[in-house]
């Protein structure tokens, strides 16, 4: 298993850098992994690539995540609003040291 995000150091456009749970400050550059989500506007991925949203990134002491971006269903199949986030594995393995 791989380290958590600790907490976000800071947010630029589609650029977070991390403290990680080892201590590690890493870089994750989202521009480049969702890079074919800039044209598909009917995408999650697309809401979180406009500037304003993505500097709206939060973390959970765990992983990146977005508020109410997303839908799920509650017990009844009402639909709800639910966070947008990542495992944080993967954003480890895109992410750069500092």
């Amino acid at each position: 298993m791989n380290p958590r995000v600790k907490k976000i150091i800071s947010v630029k456009p589609f650029v977070i850098t991390a403290l990680w749970s080892d201590n590690q400050m890493r870089v994750i550059d989202f521009g480049i992994f969702l890079a074919e989500y800039f044209q598909k506007k009917d995408t999650v991925f697309f809401k979180i690539l406009q500037p304003e949203t993505f500097s709206k990134a939060k973390s959970d002491g765990r992983t990146i995540y977005w508020e109410n971006l997303t839908e799920m269903l509650d017990y009844d199949g009402k639909p709800i609003p639910a966070p947008l986030d990542f495992d944080p594995d993967v954003l480890f393995e895109l992410s750069q040291p500092v």
